[in-house]
Formats: C-alpha cells, structure tokens, sequence
C-alpha cells in the first residue's frame, strides 16, 4: 500500500473491524465501490455526491478518477476510511 492510500486508511482499526469507520473504500480497478458504514456517511453521501450517483448494491460506484478528490473531501468533514 503507498503512502498515497495510508492516509486514508484509519488509524488503529484492524482490516475487519468496522467499528468506528464511516466509510469503506474497495478499489477495482477503473471503478472504486465507496461503502457507507454509518448514519453520518449517508448523509454525507447525500449532500456531497450528485443525486444521480451510481449505486451497486449498498456501495457507490466511483471512477478511479474522481475517487481521491471524494476521500480527501471526506476526510476534511471529519470522517474515517477504511481503504
């Protein structure tokens, strides 16, 4: 893992250990599934991403493009990734 997806990562909490997290992040390659863990992630969710964005199952599907501008817009609002 770079530098880059540590800082995205939180700190202290284990891989399978959600507690805490508001959200996980799964990259796959040209798409990322971001999945909100709590109340506060999908409202977050709903005032910062389009109306329109793309759901796949309990994830939103986001290009590899847009996903780092997302988690760090995360971040700033004060809510922890698990990448």
């Amino acid at each position: 893992m770079s530098s880059h997806d540590d800082s995205f990562v939180a700190s202290g909490t284990s891989p399978t250990d959600s507690a805490g997290l508001d959200f996980r992040c799964d990259n796959h390659g040209s798409v990322f599934l971001l999945y909100p863990l709590s109340e506060t992630a999908k409202s977050w969710i709903k005032d910062n991403l389009p109306s329109d964005a793309q759901w796949f199952g309990n994830a939103v599907a986001v290009e590899c493009r847009f996903i780092w501008p997302i988690l760090e817009g995360i971040q700033i609002d004060g809510l922890a990734v698990q990448s």
